[in-house]
């Protein structure tokens, strides 16, 4: 299984709404949140420079493919929303590991101008992957922690699963 795995860099938003969102799809192995594609050396919270939060997303390439999870990605955040509205740290990019990860990228952007689902044009940056920073244990799975910290636009896996009716 191993040899499946990719790794997915995604910044669209506030990451603790994020993680849990982009842990969802069938196929990802992991997610972790962090900072990248910033000046500052060591970023956090209260001081992230000119970095994104993003998610760290590990997937098996067998059960999701990269188009899958950006598919995703483009359903969960507002791609259209320039960084000067939501602040330089909550903006929409995507860090491309590989050739094939930029060309996916710049397809789906295309593609989701074209379906007409934002009201405005996609803004996402679509860059090289850099430096992954870490965001400390506390901040990892914090709505599984600290299901009121804020409000998620979709309730959490259990809760979807456990609102379903019973099949008879």
């Amino acid at each position: 299984m191993d040899d499946n795995l990719e790794t997915a860099y995604l910044a669209g938003g506030c990451t603790w709404i994020m993680q849990p969102l982009l842990g969802r799809p069938d196929g990802v192995v992991s997610t972790r949140t962090g900072f990248m594609g910033g000046d500052k050396a060591d970023p956090n919270d209260r001081d992230c420079g000119s970095h994104a939060e993003v998610t760290q997303v590990v997937f098996d390439a067998d059960r999701l493919s990269f188009r899958g999870l950006l598919e995703v990605f483009f359903q969960v955040h507002r791609p259209d929303l320039d960084a000067g509205v939501v602040g330089s740290q909550y903006r929409s990019e995507i860090f491309c590991t590989t050739s094939e990860q930029r060309t996916v990228a710049e397809e789906m952007i295309r593609d989701v101008d074209a379906s007409g689902h934002w009201p405005g044009r996609t803004v996402t940056r679509v860059s090289e992957v850099a430096k992954f920073w870490p965001a400390p244990l506390e901040a990892q799975h914090y709505l599984a922690r600290f299901p009121e910290g804020c409000t998620p636009p979709f309730p959490p896996r259990s809760a979807a699963v456990e609102s379903a009716p019973a099949s008879s």
